[in-house]
């Protein structure tokens, strides 16, 4: 029996609908309807019936979701047990773009400084996906904010910093002395990512809660890096979610524009397993370090951990 499948079923009946356990897990709402016919062709009776808009889990169905988490228990025993040096080894941490800059530095010297047989793996999509693999046992922990909507069930969320995002231009930019987001409607955007994959998208819900349409995004970036070298040579608005994240950008070429309406603020949050197979106090104290850096002087945060190594 495929143990995603029996994952699937865990969400569905945690969540109550196909839809909201593919918004829990990170997944699409067919690949959960899929696993869901594919499981129910192993059982003689109905897994759910349908009440309203919800679905309720017949005993079948709850039975086989009990067995399955003790199932999914022992093999993470089994894997804390016989796990090699190299995996023990390694830190793997989800991240998206803008805390792989800002905690980037603090996590490689909380885990690895001292210890050169460490390596620290870090890896980003979007939020909803790397909890699940969080979940999944894939990753350590992860540090995002929280979906609208997710349940981290099994997990530990501690808040780390505030994002406030702005928005950004080239300092020749046509728009730069901006003050409302309607003049800046139908101007071209780049952004960092597939921006309808992730839970959290400032540009658009900046847009959306003012009843405004959102404007063309013309280009996708891998990270800010790209993002801001993209904004420097071409009239694209952007969005950062920090100001730490200006440092790949020539001194003063990109700044933020001075707009009446403020865009969402987000918490990022440390997600970690609430049974971790691992001691990862040193970590833990890092990261909360360089939030108290980054609270108190954006700018500083990076260069201060810098120094440390």
């Amino acid at each position: 029996m495929n143990l995603r499948y029996l994952q699937y079923l865990r969400l569905v009946i945690e969540h109550g609908s196909f839809a909201s356990a593919a918004r829990a897990g990170g997944v699409s709402q067919p690949a959960i309807s899929h696993g869901m016919t594919q499981l129910q062709r192993r059982f003689d009776t109905p897994l759910f019936v349908r009440s309203g808009r919800k679905l309720l889990p017949t005993e079948a169905a709850l039975h086989a979701a009990l067995k399955s988490l003790d199932l999914a228990e022992r093999m993470d025993a089994l894997t804390a047990t016989g796990a090699n040096p190299a995996n023990r080894d390694t830190l793997l941490v989800g991240v998206t773009p803008s805390a792989a800059l800002v905690c980037g530095p603090a996590l490689h010297v909380s885990w690895c400084q001292g210890h050169p047989r460490r390596r620290l793996d870090m890896s980003s999509t979007d939020e909803g996906r790397m909890l699940a693999s969080l979940q999944g046992g894939e990753l350590d922990l992860v540090i995002s904010p929280q979906p609208r909507g997710h349940h981290a069930t099994g997990l530990d969320c501690q808040p780390l910093y505030q994002l406030t995002p702005l928005v950004y231009a080239r300092r020749a930019h046509p728009l730069v002395k901006a003050q409302s987001l309607v003049e800046l409607q139908a101007t071209s955007w780049a952004i960092v990512g597939p921006s309808v994959s992730g839970p959290v998208d400032m540009l658009h819900e900046a847009f959306a809660v003012r009843g405004m349409k959102p404007p063309p995004v013309a280009a996708s970036c891998p990270d800010y890096a790209s993002l801001l070298h993209l904004m420097t040579h071409s009239d694209l608005l952007g969005v950062l979610p920090h100001p730490a994240l200006l440092g790949s950008a020539p001194k003063g070429q990109v700044v933020p524009l001075r707009l009446r309406e403020a865009l969402p603020r987000y918490e990022m949050h440390l997600f970690t397993p609430i049974r971790s197979r691992r001691d990862l106090g040193p970590v833990f104290a890092g990261l909360q370090r360089q939030a108290a850096l980054i609270s108190e002087a954006p700018g500083l945060a990076q260069k201060s951990t810098e120094r440390q190594v």
